[in-house]
């Protein structure tokens, strides 16, 4: 009997709600909520449904209901309220304007790196690994708007509310390097994008150089709405390859490596320029803001590792081995 109550006793301590929120318990339940949705969507793969996982109108449903039940219904669920301060602080529309026109050059960046993967990856493995969750090119203005609302909209404030919002305020002010990359590493395998794997690294850590500079999470929602609206309603100022229209790298004109190169090189500069003046504004506010008032209630960087974070390292591990195998398709 005392066998059975000690074997609860650790699974309570390892798997339940601990007392104060720390940063593991989140991503445990975003590991598990992402291996739902990933087996949903292998099981609708030939399912007699009106509308294919892969059509505009039902990759759509799917990132909405992906976006509401494994990142923002967490957060409300989690959050203790106020004191979390999870949505930040309020700190002008300057600084969330510099955040909007900052997903300009991100854009640039991404698709660059993006390119570059495609061609790296065919080049190598000589087969491209799709991404869990794609559709076709929308041709219309509808689809445009479809695509924009649940590519885009709602997935940016669910990733904004969840990982620079909740777990952003679970690591102290001196844990930041930590927390960008326990943060950036959790964004990037949510994400279930093989070849997008260094366009969403650099897309996590400039969320979260926004989120630490501008003080609230709409500065990383602003920029990641911004970035998308660019890629998809700009095609023409940076050509991104499509996968799957490819059969081997062979098939990848050098006009890709001609637009991805500059463009490379001049996100990276504008991105420079935006820190800039960033730092040159959280510098001005540092009198007014201390980032290190709500310490108290944040818990301690847990070093040790416990069974939860093993059960998160073993589901991630686990969906990326199928998705690299094409088990989703």
């Amino acid at each position: 009997m005392s066998g059975k109550k000690d074997t609860l006793s650790i699974l309570k301590h390892n798997f339940g709600r601990p007392s104060v929120m720390t940063w593991g318990w989140p991503l445990m339940w975003l590991s598990l909520m992402t291996f739902v949705f990933f087996g949903f969507r292998c099981l609708l793969k030939n399912a007699p449904v009106t509308f294919g996982v892969t059509t505009i109108v039902g990759c759509s449903v799917f990132l909405i209901l992906e976006a509401m039940c494994i990142l923002v219904l967490p957060v409300a669920a989690l959050s203790t309220g106020f004191d979390d301060r999870i949505l930040g602080r309020y700190t002008g529309v300057g600084a969330l304007l510099l955040s909007v026109i900052s997903g300009i050059p991100l854009m640039m960046l991404k698709v660059s790196l993006y390119n570059f993967a495609s061609w790296i990856t065919l080049r190598i493995c000589e087969r491209s690994v799709f991404p869990v969750f794609f559709h076709n090119e929308p041709e219309t203005v509808y689809g445009k708007v479809l695509t924009l609302l649940s590519d885009s909209v709602i997935p940016a404030f669910g990733i904004a509310l969840f990982f620079y919002g909740l777990l952003w305020s679970r690591f102290k002010s001196t844990d930041r390097f930590r927390a960008c990359v326990i943060i950036t590493a959790a964004f990037v395998l949510f994400k279930m994008d093989f070849t997008s794997v260094a366009a969403f690294t650099a897309t996590g850590i400039w969320c979260f150089y926004l989120r630490t500079r501008v003080h609230n999470i709409w500065a990383p929602f602003l920029c990641l709405v911004s970035a998308d609206i660019a890629e998809l309603f700009l095609p023409q100022s940076l050509s991104k390859i499509d996968i799957f229209s490819v059969q081997t790298y062979a098939d990848i004109g050098t006009t890709y490596f001609y637009s991805s190169i500059p463009a490379f090189f001049m996100g990276m500069v504008l991105l420079l320029f935006f820190i800039r003046v960033l730092d040159s504004f959280s510098i001005s506010l540092r009198h007014e803001i201390h980032d290190d008032e709500y310490d108290d209630t944040i818990p301690a960087f847990d070093k040790s590792i416990n069974l939860s974070l093993i059960l998160t390292i073993a589901v991630f591990i686990t969906i990326w081995v199928l998705i690299i195998q094409g088990v989703h398709l």
